[in-house]
């Protein structure tokens, strides 16, 4: 924006909350960004040019070939603001450096950057400006003294934000006395002519920038001085201010000059020239401009088609287009962004460029979500052209994406936490012709003649939805390819077209296709349903030519669907196929009564001379809940190789008998093993307290396992007498906690500003649960706080209740939440757990030790919403007679990092602790080095590449510190009221498919979806590593160190 308010424009998009911008002397524009609750977008330095886009908040994640890099950046901290050093009282080792204040990591940063091409490159970054003893030290803004020889810096001067009352602040003068010191050159005075010229070669910025300004005031009669200063080449830096100077006088002598400017020797000049042109819209420097997008020097090629493009002038685009293919990054987005300003849209010279080897990944992301009826046909006609496959297949997908657009922004902001709300989708039509043209190229793209462009093609007509079920029909009676074949059969499928189980039912029996076409549509009939498809499957499973695979496949389905009833599945049991039988035995549902001899014949399967058989019997026991197997099943768990499976069997039938199994499963290293059988003991407490007391005093048990023995035995009351004020938006500051005494009487200003006041509540006697959803109303920050405008989805609450205990006494308290919440007991923090996206709701979420003291206990809860049913409950054990008390072992995370990081373990041994699916288990979600096909997780190979010894054991033992992009769990809150979580492993316009933390898959009809967020907490099971020794916890992470080789894009697990 000009000084008096004029020509505001939009420069860069896609950052976070910069609080301030910093110039470099020749108006580079620089910021420092906040990261967000999210936890994904850093604290970002970035560069910013005009048409910039950075990524902020989605595509960062979700498409980075869409965005612009940042400088630098790093997850924490709360950027202020900054300054860019350019005057001559510091040595010059600090010239054009950059100083920002990051208030949550209490120190000012150096940064010292470079030009690299069109942008800049991170040299080094240092503290400036730490805390030391200062513990409220909280850096907020810096100003150049005018002596341009110290700093001045605000300090905000307090560790919060909201707080009623505090005056604080301090401001420092910082002053350089190292021995370099050097003393600033003398500044010029008055407003003459000749001695401003000369000002405009200073060494400091501000007198250089006001010479510029007092010359410019001159108007004409200074146009010749400064075309003269313009054209003398040295020195260079007052070329560019006299350059300045003619921009503000603004006469056709002063314009022509710079124009003259834009073939000058100097690169700096030639850029400055061409920002100018664009700032002024100067027309007649349009072939002087697009002379530039061949400049040598990206950073002028950057600045020309920034100008080009603020011409207005479509006739620019053939220039553009022939610039397409720029090796710059910062250059190329700049072309491409002019072209689209101007919306010069040729599609001959588009087809051009997407047949140039040269140009076609430019064209490529030129065209990428460009709603414009001639990039259609573009597309389209290089399609028909194209002779690379590869090419054609990239055309194909780019078309695809041009199907529908987004909808208009609503106007309500995304919140701190964008990642856990809805993405964008496009779901909005645009022009007809335009949507018509991708269906015409995407079918052309179907009768391609390499298969892979058609496999393309059929995953756009995909995207497009039920507007493309006839040609994805009509290509299923033609296409050869039994990979295009497979996917047709699925896309059908996911869309719920009846009308193809005709098809589908001749493909699945044709004996003549491969097996993975026949499975898919297989797959598709069971997603469809109705008479037709359910006699095609039945007719496959009761076909004795069927390959067994299939018949296997399609008796899972229809014996869960409920299509067979469980005397027919039994009927396979003695199948000669052990495929066949393993598959009977999963397809018996526990939906239905399981007949006596059908529970016997599963019993007699645990005896099966084939290992997947009888596994498969000791699952369908536990599901069917045949408790008549348990003494079998507790044979079972002598076996090394079914133990973890029968002791999953008994633990989800719980029984006093498999006590011995219940007790060793928890010091199990399987996580899952050792919650499992917690689970079973809570059951069966009653019945085995004397054993499990005498267990505990055995010194057998230690550490975890000892302590899940004290949670067991303990008695638990829930609290129910509550008081509850809210809601209060989520940037309350921290009302209530650390008070010793609250006034339930006084009234406060809630979320809208709202009175609101203390209320009695009860708790559900059973499980202590307090229901907060009556006070879900309203916008989350409106009322004067200052962030979410729109309504805030995590309100805040407060609960007080009194807890009374006869004595001084350790205890144990059960906490759960729907969301964030903190636990404080007479004012001293007791428990904090942070999920800003929420989580399912459960009384035993969290396990916490405290201690009372004899007398009255005030207990003060801070609830944030979450997701689903607003609540929180907290229980507290009874004084118990035999106290068991579990003390930390040598295992603990504390002690498992502190060893780890002062030792070297032996990576070969921690390579046989990684792929040991009996013991933690990380080969069941995650690859690695080659080895393993699990996609649950992200493949590790390749991970010492990219962070360093502490950081791999920090991701370790905090899976919720670092979540690898594709692999945030999603959060589903159900109309019924249940909260589901997991991986998004499938989603049509009907259902969405999860994976939890166990594997499993569960399917959810979109209809029964009220709120989907996306999560910041790992699916990485906590305690993963409890039973692991500090030696061999510091194997696992030297196998871990020693993953450096970068993975291979062809691995499946990828």
């Amino acid at each position: 924006v000009r000084p008096d308010g004029t020509g505001l424009e939009v420069v860069s998009t896609g950052e976070r909350n910069p609080l301030s911008v910093a110039l470099s002397s020749t108006d580079e524009v620089f910021s420092y960004g906040n990261d967000d609750d999210s936890k994904k977008w850093p604290n970002s330095l970035t560069h910013h040019i005009v048409g910039g886009h950075y990524g902020y908040p989605y595509q960062f994640l979700t498409a980075p070939h869409r965005t612009l890099p940042i400088l630098t950046g790093q997850i924490g901290g709360s950027g202020t603001q900054g300054i860019c050093y350019n005057e001559d009282g510091l040595p010059p080792a600090y010239h054009g450096n950059l100083l920002f204040c990051d208030w949550g990591l209490q120190t000012v940063f150096r940064y010292a950057i470079s030009r690299s091409g069109g942008t800049f490159a991170l040299k080094e970054k240092t503290p400036f400006v730490t805390k030391g003893d200062v513990g409220d030290f909280r850096p907020f803004s810096m100003a150049v003294a005018h002596d341009g020889a110290s700093l001045l810096l605000v300090d905000w001067a307090f560790n919060g934000w909201l707080a009623d009352g505090p005056k604080t602040g301090r401001l420092y003068r910082l002053t350089y006395v190292g021995p370099d010191r050097v003393h600033p050159a003398p500044r010029p005075i008055g407003t003459d002519p000749a001695v401003r010229l000369k000002g405009l070669d200073h060494p400091a910025l501000s007198v250089r920038l006001e010479s510029q300004r007092i010359l410019a005031r001159l108007g004409p009669k200074a146009v010749a001085p400064l075309v003269d200063r313009l054209t003398r080449p040295e020195p260079p830096t007052g070329r560019l201010h006299a350059l300045w100077a003619l921009d503000a006088i603004g006469t056709p002598e002063a314009r022509r000059a710079i124009r003259e400017a834009l073939a000058d020797r100097d690169a700096e000049v030639r850029l400055q020239a061409a920002r100018s042109a664009g700032i002024r819209r100067d027309r007649e420097a349009s072939a002087a401009l697009a002379a530039l997008l061949r400049d040598p020097v990206a950073a002028v090629r950057r600045e020309a088609a920034i100008a080009v493009g603020k011409l207005d002038d479509p006739a620019a685009g053939p220039a553009l287009f022939a610039a397409l293919g720029d090796p710059d990054a910062f250059a190329a987005w700049s072309i491409r962004r002019a072209i689209r300003r101007l919306k010069a849209w040729d599609a001959e010279a588009l087809v051009a460029a997407l047949l140039d080897p040269k140009r076609q990944d430019d064209a490529l992301k030129l065209a990428d979500e460009a709603w414009a009826v001639p990039v259609v046909n573009a597309l389209t006609m290089a399609l028909g052209r194209s002779d690379s496959a590869a090419a054609r297949a990239r055309i194909l997908e780019t078309l695809a994406g041009l199907y529908r657009q987004y909808p208009e922004w609503s106007g309500d902001w995304f919140g701190t936490n964008p990642l856990a709300g809805q993405f964008p989708s496009k779901t909005k039509d645009w022009d007809p012709a335009g949507m018509e043209g991708v269906l015409t190229g995407l079918t052309l793209g179907a009768r391609d003649l390499d298969p892979g462009v058609r496999l393309q093609a059929i995953a756009g007509l995909g995207a497009v939805g039920r507007a493309a079920v006839p040609l994805l029909r009509d290509r299923l009676a033609t296409e050869g390819d039994a990979r295009n074949l497979t996917a047709l059969a699925r896309t059908l499928g996911s869309l719920g077209d009846s009308a193809s189980a005709p098809a589908l039912s001749a493909l699945a029996q044709d004996p003549s296709r491969p097996e993975a076409v026949r499975a898919a549509a297989l797959d598709a009939l069971a997603m469809l349903g109705g008479p037709q498809a359910l006699r095609a499957r039945l007719m496959l499973v009761y076909d004795p030519k069927a390959p067994a695979p299939l018949v296997a496949r399609a008796l899972i389905l229809l014996g869960r669907d409920g299509a067979l009833p469980p005397n027919d599945v039994a009927g396979f049991l003695e199948n000669p196929s052990p495929m066949i039988r393993a598959a009977a035995l999963l397809a018996l549902s526990p939906k239905r009564p399981t007949p006596g001899e059908v529970r016997r014949a599963v019993i007699d399967r645990l005896n099966d001379p084939i290992p997947d058989v009888r596994k498969a019997a000791i699952e369908a026991a536990a599901q069917l809940k045949i408790r008549e197997a348990i003494p079998r099943l507790v044979a079972v768990t002598n076996e090394d190789a079914y133990r973890t499976e029968a002791t999953l069997a008994l633990a989800a039938l719980p029984d006093a008998q498999a006590l011995p199994v219940y007790l060793a499963a928890l010091q199990d290293r399987n996580p899952e093993v050792r919650r499992k059988a917690e689970e079973a003991l809570v059951a069966v407490r009653d019945r085995v307290a004397g054993d499990l007391e005498q267990e505990a005093r055995s010194g057998r048990l230690g550490g975890p396992a000892l302590l899940a023995v004290e949670r067991i035995l303990a008695r638990f009351t829930p609290i129910i007498d509550w008081r509850v004020i809210g809601p209060f938006p989520r940037t309350t500051a921290q009302v209530f906690i650390g008070e010793s005494s609250i006034d339930f009487t006084r009234t406060h200003a809630g979320a809208e500003g709202r009175t609101i006041a203390w209320t009695s509540r009860k708790a559900d006697p059973a499980t202590g649960r307090v229901v907060l959803d009556d006070l879900k109303a309203g916008a989350g920050d409106r009322g004067g706080f200052g962030y979410d405008t729109n309504g805030s989805p995590d309100l805040n609450a407060f609960g007080s209740a009194e807890v009374a205990s006869d004595q001084d006494r350790s205890a144990l308290m059960l906490v759960g939440s729907s969301g964030t919440i903190r636990v404080t007991i007479n004012e001293t923090m007791v428990y904090q757990y942070d999920n800003f996206a929420g989580r399912p709701y459960a009384p035993d979420s969290d396990l916490v030790r405290v201690e009372l003291k004899k007398g009255v206990n005030r207990v003060l809860v801070s609830s944030r919403q979450g997701i689903g049913t607003w609540s929180f409950s907290v229980q507290v054990s009874e004084p118990s007679t035999g106290r068991i008390v579990a003390k930390p072992g040598s295992a603990s995370p504390e002690a498992l990092q502190a060893f780890a990081l002062a030792h070297q373990g032996d990576p070969r041994k921690g390579e046989e602790i990684f792929f040991d699916v009996k013991g933690v288990g990380c080969v069941k979600c995650h690859a690695a080095g080659g080895r393993g096909t699990a996609a649950f997780g992200p493949d590790l190979t390749g991970l010492a590449l990219k962070y360093d010894k502490a950081e791999i054991i920090r991701s370790v033992l905090e899976p919720s510190s670092r979540i690898a992009i594709g692999y945030q769990p999603v959060l589903l809150a159900l109309t019924d009221g249940k909260v589901l979580n997991g991986l998004v492993r499938a989603e049509t316009d009907a259902y969405v498919e999860l994976v939890d933390a166990d594997a499993r898959i569960v399917r959810i009809p979109k209809a029964e979806i009220e709120e989907r967020r996306v999560g910041d907490i790992s699916l990485m099971p906590k305690g993963l590593v409890d039973t692991l020794s500090p030696l061999e916890f510091t194997d696992l992470i030297s196998y871990l160190q020693s993953l450096k080789t970068a993975p291979s894009l062809s691995n499946p697990a990828q």
